[in-house]
C-alpha cells in the first residue's frame, strides 16, 4: 500500500458518519384537520398529537421537525406554516402567517442547513424560501413556469439539486439547489397525479403515482423510467411517503385511511403498518418519523494502489457520501457524486485516491 492511501485511511477511520435514528410516526389527517401519533415499531395508535381544538390547522399536509425540535405543519387551507411544541403538540403560533410571500396552498416544508425553510406553494406554482428562525420571507426560490403545475412534494437529491413533483402536469422538475434555476424536466412519463417522492438508498428516484396506486422507480441520474417499484398493499390513492427507522418505505394511503409498509429494497408489500382508520385516522396524506438520538452508522473503506471504495449497507435510510479535505472544517464538506452501485447487500462507491488527510461521512438525503 502506498503511503498516501495509508495516511488517508488513518484519518477516515476516525471520521465515521452519524445519522438520526427516528422514533414515533406522526401523520397528517387531511379530512380530520389533526395530526395523529403512532408507535414507531408497531404502528399502534398512541394519541392525537395535535387535536386542533383551537381550529388553527386547516387541511394539514407536510410535516417537518425544525432545528428547534418543534413540529411544523403546512396548513394548506389557510396558506400558512404552523408551529407546535415538539414534545406535547401544543400550538405555538404561525411561523409563516397566512399568505406571506404569496404562499398559496403550502404542501411540503423542508428545513435546510443553510438556515432557510423551503415550502412548495401548490396553487402559485412556486417554491418559496423563508428564514427558519422567524419565518421572514426571503425570496421566491422556484419561479412559476410551464415546467411545474401544482408543486406537491419535493426533495433535495444526492446531487444537491431540488426535485419537485408537478401534481397537475404529471412530472418531476429539477432545479439548481443553490439558485433555484430550472434545470429541466427530470421525469415526464409513467406518472398520473404524482404526490410524494424520495430517493432510495441506491440514489434512484421513487415517485408515488396516485391515480395508479403504485410507486414508480426512475433512474437517479437520467430520470428514465426503470420499473414499478411498489404496488398492491391495498393502496388507494397513495400520497406521501417516507423511510422509517427500520429503513423500509412507508406510504400514506388516503382513500382507505391507512399507512402501508413496503420493503425498501424489493418493493414487496409488508402489510398495513397503521390499519385503516386506526385511532380515527381519516385522509392520511403526509407523515414524518420523529428525530430521536444520534448513532453511528457503518461506513467501510477498502483501498488499492489506484483508489478507494466506500461501502455501507444497502438496507439503510438513504444517505450520500461526503468528503472533507479541510481538516474537518464545518463548512468543508462536499458531496461525492460518483455512481453508487449495489453489490450484494452493500452499496459501493469508488473514487480515485483523495488528498492526504481526507475525511468521509454519510449524510441523510431529505
Amino acid at each position: 500500500m502506498n503511503r498516501r492511501i495509508a495516511t488517508t485511511l488513518a484519518f477516515i477511520s476516525a471520521a465515521l458518519a452519524a445519522w438520526p435514528v427516528r422514533a414515533e410516526l406522526l401523520v397528517s389527517s387531511f379530512n380530520g384537520n389533526r395530526v395523529f401519533r403512532y408507535h414507531e415499531a408497531t404502528g399502534a395508535f398512541i394519541d392525537i398529537f395535535i387535536p386542533n381544538t383551537d381550529g388553527a390547522l386547516n387541511l394539514p399536509h407536510g410535516l417537518a421537525f425544525g432545528p428547534d425540535g418543534h413540529l411544523y405543519v403546512a396548513s394548506a387551507g389557510n396558506d400558512s406554516v404552523l408551529r407546535y411544541d415538539g414534545t406535547n403538540g401544543a400550538f405555538l403560533g404561525s411561523l409563516v402567517p397566512t399568505g406571506r410571500g404569496g404562499l398559496d396552498y403550502p404542501v411540503r416544508p423542508i428545513f435546510r442547513p443553510d438556515g432557510f425553510l423551503y415550502v412548495s406553494s401548490q396553487l402559485s406554482d412556486q417554491v418559496l424560501r423563508y428564514r427558519a428562525t422567524d419565518g421572514a420571507f426571503d425570496r421566491v426560490f422556484v419561479s412559476a413556469s410551464a415546467s411545474l403545475d401544482g408543486p406537491s412534494d419535493m426533495t433535495f437529491g444526492p446531487d444537491g439539486h431540488l426535485y419537485v413533483v408537478g401534481r397537475f402536469n404529471h412530472r418531476v422538475a429539477r432545479y439548481d439547489g443553490q439558485t433555484g434555476a430550472l434545470l429541466g424536466t427530470f421525469v415526464s412519463a409513467n406518472l398520473s397525479q404524482p404526490f410524494g417522492l424520495r430517493f432510495n438508498s441506491a440514489h434512484d428516484l421513487l415517485v408515488v403515482s396516485g391515480n395508479d396506486n403504485r410507486v414508480q422507480r426512475f433512474h437517479g441520474r437520467t430520470g428514465a423510467f426503470a420499473t414499478t417499484f411498489a404496488a398492491g398493499g391495498n393502496l388507494a390513492l397513495p400520497v406521501g411517503m417516507t423511510y422509517g427507522p427500520d429503513a423500509n418505505l412507508y406510504v400514506a394511503s388516503f382513500s382507505n385511511n391507512k399507512i402501508a409498509r413496503f420493503d425498501a429494497l424489493t418493493g414487496a408489500a409488508l402489510g398495513d403498518f397503521v390499519p385503516g382508520g386506526s385511532g380515527g385516522l381519516t385522509g392520511p396524506n403526509f407523515m414524518v418519523f420523529r428525530p430521536a438520538t444520534i448513532s453511528a452508522t457503518t461506513l467501510s473503506i477498502s483501498n488499492s494502489p489506484v483508489g478507494l471504495t466506500l461501502g455501507w449497507p444497502a438496507r439503510s435510510i438513504p444517505a450520500m457520501a461526503e468528503i472533507n479535505t479541510g481538516g474537518m472544517a464545518p463548512g468543508g464538506w462536499s458531496p461525492v457524486t460518483n455512481v453508487v452501485r449495489t453489490v450484494g447487500s452493500t452499496l459501493q462507491l469508488s473514487l480515485d485516491t483523495p488528498p492526504t488527510n481526507a475525511f468521509f461521512r454519510l449524510r441523510l438525503i431529505e
